[in-house]
């Protein structure tokens, strides 16, 4: 079947626009519930637009993608239970500035840099997708192995005054994402003849039950966890104050919020990565060259501006690899390349050529939703807010109602429910010991990255482990990591030299 040419002017049409307002709105709530991730929204819509035409159908996924990954840090922010993957890191600044009363004022922060960032890769989409796909192809088993090793230099840093602490909750992450069947030779590991686990720990189920359940049952067994400080009305005068300071702030960090969009936008261009990667390593950057690194973890607007740009900028990233190389850079954009080809277009390297205003069309498409984004995320911000208002004995049990139906939607198996319990009590006892879930999940969403692309780079290159410090990009990627772990090392020696000087 011959695709039907789509440009700018497909939009342009009341039908479009108002598809664009509910999608978007609808991505926004699917991705505030605990569980409901954008993966699940977009997976769930594509037969449905088979009645559409192109652009619809195309307005409709794309809006759900977009308002999925921003609605994540609407829970995150108000209940410290990050809505989803890409969300997690949010939570980790977004709560404290909630408990401290400035909830509404965070959300409208999110929402402006969420809208900001998803522009700037937008941008960055339109004018280097070619470039960037090609060096996107110089990426193989030997670099996605030290992309993933990242991960266990942001796990300390997430437990910065326990750096060990840290290591410890990121390598058991690791171990986890063993469990199940080996992904080359097929054999299971580590199931403990549970069969259950044969198809291993799921990550939906694990983040619902260590930030999620675990949250609720902190809260219940101690209400003042969430005790939150000066809750008040927020007047239309108090919002309209809230979007300029935003604006400004975004301002004063213009440098972070450019570079956590690059970030995003690279990340999302490298095909197996994806927003959950792009958040944690722009939220670990910012981080480290923060003046004010006391700030992390108690409430850091730089954190919120770092994680929120760029999980947001990756959204237009990912489209770089699927569009020119028709390779999925990962799971929902794998669901946006079938419901493409559902509608006839075949993405690859003659696609640019062969649908000429096609790209220009994607990037009017990225910037209304992300202008949608904006629109909605503000308006509901004060609305969303009122669950401040609702005391806790009442709220986390709808918590957990939503863990349950999130952790087995993902997968419909009840299996998952019982994953998700055993996590839940997990991150409780691991907020009772001071350790930070937030590695562990990251360890689990990089260990298949990590081990899958080291075994297979091994058997590429015949067993010759030079290749992985020998490749020009995998040399340069070993030294960056080389230089993260031994760097804070160094400066916090010279500093201590010289304070007794």
């Amino acid at each position: 079947m011959n695709a039907v040419q789509l440009d700018i002017a497909s939009l342009l049409n009341l039908e479009s626009l108002l598809l664009l307002a509910f999608s978007t709105l609808a991505g926004i709530v699917v991705g505030a519930l605990p569980g409901l991730t954008a993966t699940m929204g977009v997976s769930l819509l594509v037969s449905t637009t088979l009645g559409l035409g192109p652009a619809n159908a195309l307005v409709v996924m794309v809006g759900v993608f977009l308002g999925g990954i921003y609605g994540g840090s609407r829970s995150a922010i108000l209940l410290n239970v990050p809505g989803t993957p890409s969300s997690a890191a949010t939570a980790l600044e977004g709560f404290p500035l909630t408990k401290r009363g400035e909830g509404v004022r965070a959300g409208v922060m999110v929402t402006t840099a969420s809208a900001a960032g998803g522009v700037i890769g937008l941008c960055i989409l339109m004018l280097l997708a070619h470039p960037i796909s090609k060096a996107a192809m110089l990426i193989g088993y030997w670099e996605f192995f030290w992309l993933g090793m990242f991960g266990i230099v942001i796990c300390g840093s997430m437990s910065a005054e326990r750096p060990y602490k840290g290591l410890i909750s990121g390598m058991a992450g690791l171990f986890i994402s063993c469990i199940g069947i080996d992904g080359i030779y097929g054999g299971t590991r580590f199931t403990l003849g549970i069969s259950g686990l044969k198809a291993g720990i799921s990550l939906v189920p694990a983040m619902v039950g260590l930030f999620g359940l675990s949250e609720a049952i902190t809260s219940l067994t101690d209400p003042e966890s969430h005790l939150i400080e000066n809750i008040k009305n927020t007047t239309v005068g108090d919002l309209v104050g809230y979007v300029k300071e935003s604006f400004v702030m975004l301002k004063n960090n213009f440098k972070l919020f450019v570079a956590s969009s690059v970030i995003g936008t690279l990340i999302g261009a490298v095909p197996g990565a994806g927003e959950d990667i792009a958040s944690w390593v722009a939220y670990d950057t910012a981080r480290r060259r923060s003046k004010h690194k006391e700030q992390f973890g108690h409430g850091s607007w730089e954190g919120i501006i770092a994680s929120e740009t760029a999980n947001n900028a990756c959204t237009s990233g990912v489209f770089i690899p699927m569009l020119t190389l028709g390779v999925a850079g990962d799971a929902v954009s794998a669901i946006l390349l079938g419901g493409l080809q559902l509608h006839g277009y075949q993405t690859g390297p003659s696609f640019m050529s062969d649908n000429p205003h096609f790209i220009y069309f994607l990037g009017a498409l990225l910037l209304l939703v992300n202008i949608m984004v904006l629109v909605e995320g503000i308006i509901m911000t004060p609305i969303i807010g009122k669950v401040l208002e609702i005391h806790v004995g009442v709220i986390m049990p709808i918590v957990v109602v939503l863990s349950v139906i999130g952790a087995y939607a993902a997968n419909v198996r009840s299996f998952d429910i019982a994953v998700m319990v055993v996590f839940g009590f997990v991150g409780f006892l691991f907020k009772k010991l001071h350790i930070s879930p937030a590695p562990m999940a990251l360890g689990i969403i990089l260990g298949s990255l990590v081990e899958l692309n080291y075994r297979r780079g091994l058997m590429a290159g015949k067993y010759n482990v030079a290749l992985f410090v020998t490749r020009p990009v995998a040399a340069v990627l070993a030294l960056l990591l080389v230089f993260f772990v031994v760097w804070p090392i160094v400066r916090e020696r010279i500093q201590a030299k010289e304070n007794r000087i």
